[in-house]
């Protein structure tokens, strides 16, 4: 009987496990290769925007040289017997409009903004919380078509009849309030002021809210054990905390008013203006005027000469300059926030210091204002003018200011804590009170003008032959497939190099890439259409579909790019490394384990990105891709809702303005609509995490 043998033998070496690893290797590296160029997808389109817009500027720049910078004529026909003066390109005008508008902006939205902002982070409870910042997240993504539609018809004629009327009357010797040789229209730049104030409020309000719930709790104890009520403790520590993220808000939101194209255009009256020292009464704010992007929607289409066409486009890059360094500014600062609070040493008493010279500035500045004005009243209406609106509000000012100083000497000062906690908290309350009621305030009118509007002929094809008997469903159908091609565009590259950025951005590059994720992100609609303009329209001599379905997809990058990183980020390592330890690549692992838990987040920011080009207008108008006929073929131009609703905005015809409150409610609807599947789909996808 033969001896068997006990002994273990070596398990052969599975076939092809070098192979394997080999073939994982480079399916890693092509798929890590493939992502790094999808996310520099961002800085190769900053880049060419620029480098596309300055040549297309060399002939006005050699032109004009500094002049054009210096100039405050625009004169673009060319001299003629009659007019000898003409090609004469100065951007001094729109500088000062775009300016004025977004100054005017910012001062009304920012003190709104902030105090919505204190509300919602620290007194609002949480379900007062969640829905009030939906109510600001939805009044974000209006399309700017439907704000200026909506301050043409409603609000120009409030500010003409009642606002402007009460201002000139009671503060007409302000040069602010002035009245001038163009005023009354109600088209200036106030209406243009109101309009973009509403459009940046929730910009304010949003960053800052996410500024300040991202300041440690160990702030707030801090100042609660040494005797501070909830309201000095959000006053003194947690707002200085986090000033210099408030700021980056309020700069992100200068960034968006700078680059605001069609609601301005609309309400701002279209008139080449400035103000000048010698003549105060031009500073009025009841003057119409124009900005740097009104200017490119009104004459961009129809140059009078190449050199015109180039003036313009320089006015398009003085513009793309201005909101990068905006915007580049502003993120520097949410960032500097958002990583580690206050920064240096230096960094904190230089910010304390600027705080401190702006509070002086615009102290000295009310104070001049409102003594310029009563003594105005004193001269015209002798001791009766010590009862106008400017003294009662000098007086109270007066008041407050002495109370504040004299409380904390007495043994009123705890009855003057209280008084003024409470006073701060219901301050905080009316912002966000306000800011909503805007939102209702724009919806009730779109609804109420809309809804009319919704019936069977409205869904019909256009009738050149009778026009009145025509709808609007040709424009549904063509905003349908320009936003299935921007999303063709920019999903894929939005979601590749989102994952770039997550998986592997970890070093300068990845820096650098989300900075200029971030920069497209504020670059004005405008000049993303004049960039594509350039590039496929000029050199193709043809305008078609395609071009208007690129340039929405660039502004759709941005936005999908930076929520997929920051959901990925959310995905547990205990996910990835289970998968990796299971044999898997790594291109498989974000594919099937780490892309499907956080579906749901980057679907919410993808439907949000999808409302948001859905209204754009102004990259369309550049374009020339847009017509009032049935199209469904990408390569002719293609009609669309917010282009329709631009071109009847001034038609006197009952019909077609139905129609274009009807087309401005279908806007809202998709607004409402994929702001709820948003906030549904981001529900399901917590539920399922903590499940």
């Amino acid at each position: 009987m033969a001896q068997i043998s006990l002994a273990k033998e070596p398990l052969p070496k599975p076939r092809g496990l070098g192979e394997r690893r080999i073939w994982a290797f480079l399916v890693d590296r092509l798929f890590r290769g493939t992502a790094l160029l999808f996310a520099l997808s961002t800085v190769v389109i900053i880049l060419g925007i620029a480098l596309s817009l300055v040549l297309a500027s060399q002939q006005n720049f050699h032109h004009s040289g500094l002049r054009f910078f210096l100039g405050d004529r625009w004169i673009p026909n060319p001299p003629t017997a009659e007019k000898p003066i003409g090609n004469v390109f100065g951007v001094l005008p729109f500088v000062y409009g775009t300016f004025v508008t977004s100054a005017l902006a910012l001062l009304l939205a920012v003190p709104i903004g902030v105090g919505s902002a204190i509300f919602l982070a620290e007194l609002a409870p949480h379900r007062v919380n969640k829905t009030l910042s939906f109510f600001i997240e939805m009044l974000a993504a209006v399309p700017s078509i439907v704000y200026g539609y909506w301050g043409l018809l409603y609000l120009v004629p409030i500010l003409q009849n009642r606002v402007e009327v009460w201002l000139n009357s009671h503060f007409g010797s302000i040069p602010f309030f002035a009245s001038y040789y163009d005023t009354g229209t109600g088209m200036d730049f106030l209406a243009a002021g109101v309009v973009l104030s509403l459009m940046i409020l929730p910009y304010v309000t949003a960053v800052s809210r996410d500024v300040l719930m991202a300041v440690p709790r160990v702030q707030r104890e801090a100042a609660y054990g040494l005797g501070a009520t909830p309201w000095e403790a959000t006053k003194q520590v947690v707002l200085r905390y986090a000033s210099s993220g408030i700021i980056g808000a309020v700069m992100l939101a200068l960034g968006r008013a700078l680059g605001e194209t069609m609601a301005v255009t609309m309400v701002i009256g279209a008139k080449v203006t400035i103000a000048h020292l010698k003549d105060p009464a031009s500073f009025s704010l009841l003057r119409s005027g124009y900005t740097m992007t009104s200017v490119l929607v009104d004459q961009y289409n129809g140059p009078n000469s190449p050199l015109h066409a180039s003036a313009l486009t320089e006015i398009a890059l003085t513009l793309f300059l201005i909101t990068i360094v905006v915007n580049g500014v502003a993120r520097l600062l949410v960032w500097l926030t958002a990583s580690g609070g206050g920064g240096s040493r230096r960094t904190v008493a230089l910010r304390g210091h600027l705080m401190g010279f702006l509070r002086i500035l615009l102290s000295l500045l009310v104070a001049v204002v409102l003594l310029y004005q009563i003594a105005h009243d004193l001269r015209s209406q002798g001791l009766q003018g010590l009862f106008g609106p400017a003294e009662l509000l000098a007086i109270s000012l007066l008041l407050l200011w002495g109370i504040n100083r004299w409380a904390p000497h007495t043994r009123f000062f705890q009855i003057w804590r209280r008084i003024g906690s409470i006073g701060g908290n219901v301050a905080c309350f009316l912002c966000a009170l306000l800011g909503a009621t805007a939102l209702v305030w724009l919806f009730q009118y779109v609804f109420r003008a809309g809804v009319p509007a919704l019936n069977a002929q409205f869904f019909r094809l256009p009738n050149p032959a009778n026009p009145e008997a025509g709808g609007m469903l040709h424009a549904i159908v063509g905003t349908g497939i320009l936003v299935a091609m921007a999303s063709a565009v920019g999903i894929p590259v939005g979601i590749l190099g989102g994952i770039y950025l997550s998986e592997f951005g970890k070093g300068r590059l990845g820096f650098w890439i989300r900075f200029f994720t971030d920069l497209l992100n504020g670059v004005p609609s405008i000049v993303v259409g004049i960039f594509v303009y350039n590039i496929l329209v000029v050199p193709t001599h043809e305008n078609f579909g395609y071009a208007g379905g690129i340039a929405l997809g660039i502004l759709m990058i941005p936005t999908v790019m930076r929520t997929t990183e920051e959901l990925l980020k959310v995905v547990p390592v205990s996910l990835r490394e289970a998968s990796l330890a299971l044999g898997a690549t790594y291109a498989r692992t974000v594919w099937k384990v780490v892309l499907p838990a956080a579906r749901g987040g980057i679907l919410t920011g993808i439907l949000l990105a999808v409302a948001r080009v859905a209204g754009e207008t102004a990259p369309l108008l550049i374009v020339l891709c847009s017509i009032n006929l049935w199209s469904v073929n990408p390569q002719k131009p293609l009609p669309s809702l917010p282009v329709q609703i631009y071109l009847l905005r001034n038609d006197n015809d009952p019909v077609a303005l139905s129609q274009a409150w009807g087309a401005a409610l279908v806007l809202v609807l998709l607004v409402i609509v994929t702001s709820l599947l948003a906030r549904i789909v981001s529900a399901r996808g917590e539920m399922r995490a903590i499940n």
